[in-house]
């Protein structure tokens, strides 16, 4: 006999109330993440004062997440995306408390903190497409970009203030008291998934769903890119974050030794970058359009002026580097909340944990060599002379994307009925 719940969950508002409950409990998650994140990257640039370590913090959370999101976005596509995210949750709770019980016992290393970066990225790259697949599976498709931008302005509103809340308790706390946080909220996550239903996938073909390989998984979501123009679109935007990335992986070193600052001017610096994606996610979720490629591309040029404002900024002038980062928050929402729904709303179902890993694979496969890469020129050349560099070459990119290049193919061959 069918369960009531399932038949509840068949429903579309039994499917929203279900997404919504899932969102909940992640948002706590996302509050737990951002606090830890900010106390570790602030413990790392104390301890060590290194640009290519900052770097290497990134880069080894990255790796896995690369390495791994091939498969992971077919396992998304075969298993109970439910299981992969609860248990993606679970195991990062655990490698969290590990790293407690190191800092409890005065036992903890620089090596301690870049092992569990690298835990958690194993575990995200699980997290990730599983959980960016359940939103067209559970959330009526003209609701998409609405509910993607709603998503990232409570994620915005976390990210505001778990910097300054991280940085009001490391004045109080050590380092592993906070990291208690993350272990709590990771809990309450694993608590909301476990009282949800989600409906079985949807396949295409019943060879898909019982006989095809994860090579030929992938493979088919690597030419369903190819096939249908997107390829361009991912090309531009991998170059872009690779660009961009310098302000997020040296901005702690930047502020401290360059501009001599400190926690505190860190916190309202990364507080704004969020004020400002906020406002971009915002808009999007108050226009509910499925943005144009080239609305994605004048964004990715705003966001090369905001870094640039950023690395002209006098020593000391905090407010200025707050104005570049409110810039580049507001472009980046808008950029990352658009390519999401780009994707999902042009993309089948069925295959959206693949093309959400492959997509994933091709845009960060090449971040990790160039963290290191990035590192390594800042200790020769300095931050500030690579803080110029990036947004002078990004300039150079959007002037290709809008003049040279075609990545606006998929929306020409097939246009949804609100765009803008």
């Amino acid at each position: 006999m069918t369960n009531i719940n399932q038949l509840v969950n068949e429903e579309p508002a039994g499917k929203m109330k279900s997404y919504l409950l899932i969102w909940i409990g992640q948002l706590f998650s996302l509050l737990g993440s951002g606090v830890v994140q900010f106390a570790i990257i602030w413990w790392l640039t104390l301890k060590t004062e290194s640009a290519f370590v900052l770097a290497l913090a990134t880069f080894v959370g990255l790796v896995p997440m690369v390495i791994l999101s091939p498969v992971a976005g077919v396992f998304a596509d075969r298993w109970s995306r439910k299981s992969i995210i609860l248990f993606s949750d679970f195991f990062q709770a655990i490698a969290t408390f590990g790293l407690i019980m190191l800092f409890w016992f005065n036992l903890v290393d620089i090596w301690h903190v870049l092992a569990l970066l690298a835990v958690r990225g194993v575990f995200q790259a699980f997290h990730m497409p599983a959980s960016i697949a359940i939103v067209p599976q559970l959330v009526p498709k003209d609701q998409i970009s609405r509910i993607n931008g709603l998503t990232s302005i409570f994620n915005n509103l976390i990210f505001i203030v778990s910097p300054a809340i991280g940085a009001l308790l490391l004045e109080f706390f050590t380092v592993g008291g906070i990291l208690w946080l993350d272990v709590i909220t990771f809990l309450i996550a694993v608590g909301t998934l476990i009282v949800v239903s989600i409906p079985p996938i949807i396949r295409s073909t019943e060879l898909e769903a019982t006989q095809a390989s994860f090579r030929i998984q992938f493979i088919e979501g690597l030419s369903y890119l190819k096939n249908n123009g997107f390829l361009p679109l991912v090309v531009v935007f991998t170059i872009g974050n690779i660009l961009i990335n310098p302000i997020f992986t040296l901005m702690p070193l930047f502020v401290k030794e360059i501009h001599l600052g400190g926690a505190l001017e860190l916190a309202f610096i990364i507080g704004l970058f969020q004020v400002g994606n906020f406002g971009g996610s915002m808009l999007i979720a108050l226009k509910n359009f499925t943005p144009k490629i080239k609305t994605l591309t004048v964004a990715l040029a705003t966001t090369f002026f905001g870094m640039l404002l950023i690395a002209l900024a006098p020593t000391g002038i905090f407010v200025v580097m707050g104005v570049g980062t409110l810039i580049i928050g507001f472009s980046v929402g808008i950029i990352d909340v658009g390519i999401i729904s780009y994707f999902q709303i042009f993309i089948p179902p069925d295959l959206q944990g693949r093309i959400t890993s492959v997509t994933f694979t091709l845009v960060k496969s090449i971040l990790p060599l160039a963290l290191l890469v990035i590192g390594g020129i800042a200790e020769i050349v300095g931050i500030p002379l690579l803080f110029l560099l990036s947004p002078i070459l990004g300039f150079g990119l959007v002037t290709y994307s809008l003049f040279l290049s075609d990545i606006a193919l998929p929306e020409k061959q097939s246009v949804p009925s609100s765009i803008l």
